[in-house]
C-alpha cells in the first residue's frame, strides 16, 4: 500500500514538474497541460501502457523530453539564482 501510494505522488510529481516547465510561465498552457495529464491518467493510462508495451520506442522519446525539459529548467533555473546572487 505504501509503495503504490509513494509510486502515485511521485509520478504526480513528475507530472506536476514537467507540465510546469514546459508551460515557460504561461498560465493557459500550465493548465491546459495538468488537465491533460490528469485526463489521460484517469481515462487513457490502459491504452497508453498498452501502446507503450507494443512501441518501446515511445518510452524512450518521452524520457528524452522529460529529460530535455529537466535540463532546461536546471539550466534557467541556475542563471537565474547566478544572477540574483550577482545582484546582491
Amino acid at each position: 500500500m505504501i509503495s503504490i501510494i509513494v509510486a502515485d505522488v511521485t509520478m504526480s510529481l513528475d507530472n506536476v514538474l514537467a507540465v510546469a516547465g514546459a508551460a515557460h510561465g504561461a498560465p493557459g498552457m500550465l493548465i491546459f497541460g495538468l488537465v491533460l495529464s490528469i485526463a489521460l491518467m484517469a481515462f487513457a493510462a490502459n491504452f497508453v501502457a498498452k501502446l507503450l508495451e507494443k512501441h518501446k520506442w515511445l518510452a524512450i522519446v518521452g524520457l528524452l523530453i522529460v529529460a530535455y525539459v529537466a535540463l532546461e529548467m536546471i539550466w534557467r533555473g541556475s542563471t537565474e539564482v547566478m544572477n540574483a546572487a550577482a545582484a546582491i
